[in-house]
């Protein structure tokens, strides 16, 4: 029966399922990198795809343990990171096991992976944040600067609504949507003034945003979106890629801001700002509240159990 599917339905089955546990197209993408990469490497190593490793593994021509040891051999000669590889393996284990494969997780044990490497990185502070604020666009300053005061990511940013504002609430209150986090829990942050004055000023000038207003097709805009996407379809992918390019070309067009983490990664990026939020805010509230309000899951229950007024700090 699996042997009359294409690979094409497998693979879409597969994939369809992680869809409806994580609700994450991110998720979906990666694990879809990894199974290309397998596909690459069965390709290349012993001219086959998944259905005929079915019938190798079968016949006891390949073994599967020792199949994946090659396959991480195979992809540290790609120079891919070990998180890469990592994931990649995490990715074909639930591939192969989609497929048939039974995969014994003490077994899977002796297939090695390289050893994940803490590289240093160079925090930002305060006045690189601020040198950013002075030279950004519009849209691109207004990210940064919820960004910083709130800990949100980037996805998070990139689905706010207009309606998940809470202008009326002291400080401003930002609601961020289940569907739209990482963790697939709903939470609240809070707003500076300085954040929440100009969050205002731009809804005002490029989503015709006026106090109080009813208009539903205002409230529902999203704040970081497309204009013209906006009109035939928000698009979540399209909006993040927009705010972390626009963040990298005014990266490279400072050159003193242009620096690299030991790992030669840009050392200024989104994820940047969450670090320095949660630097921040625990220091000031403690690791517990910081991990929780950021939307890190282990905490959140701490979180809630807070009353509005300690939220709000």
């Amino acid at each position: 029966m699996m042997l009359e599917q294409s690979i094409e339905n497998l693979e879409k089955s597969y994939l369809s399922s992680l869809y409806v546990i994580s609700h994450s197209n991110d998720t979906v993408k990666a694990y879809k990198t990894g199974i290309n990469r397998f596909r690459n490497f069965l390709r290349d190593n012993y001219q086959i795809d998944e259905l005929k490793l079915l019938e190798y593994l079968k016949n006891e021509q390949l073994e599967i343990y020792s199949l994946l040891t090659e396959f991480v051999i195979y992809l540290d000669s790609k120079s891919l990171s070990p998180s890469s590889i990592k994931s990649n393996i995490t990715s074909i284990k639930g591939y192969l096991r989609h497929l048939g494969v039974k995969i014994n997780s003490d077994d899977l044990k002796q297939v090695k992976l390289p050893k994940l490497v803490k590289t240093r990185e160079i925090p930002i502070d305060k006045a690189i944040i601020l040198r950013l604020l002075r030279n950004a666009k519009p849209k691109l300053q207004l990210a940064i600067l919820m960004a910083t005061c709130t800990g949100m990511r980037v996805g998070e940013l990139a689905c706010l609504r207009i309606s998940d504002i809470d202008f009326t609430s002291n400080p401003t209150k930002v609601f961020i949507r289940a569907e739209t986090t990482k963790t697939r829990q709903s939470r609240e942050c809070f707003l500076t003034t300085e954040a929440t004055n100009a969050l205002k000023d731009y809804i005002k000038r490029f989503h015709k945003w006026s106090e109080g207003t009813p208009d539903p097709k205002v409230l529902g805009t999203y704040i970081f979106g497309s204009f013209l996407r906006d009109r035939e379809g928000f698009s979540r992918d399209s909006a993040i890629q927009m705010l972390q390019v626009q963040l990298m070309e005014l990266i490279k067009s400072i050159p003193d801001l242009n620096i690299k983490n030991e790992n030669g990664r840009a050392s200024i990026h989104f994820h940047a700002f969450r670090k320095y939020f949660r630097t921040t805010v625990g220091n000031i509230c403690g690791r517990d509240f910081a991990e929780a309000i950021i939307g890190h899951g282990f905490y959140m229950d701490t979180y809630y159990q807070l009353s509005e007024e300690k939220k709000k700090g």
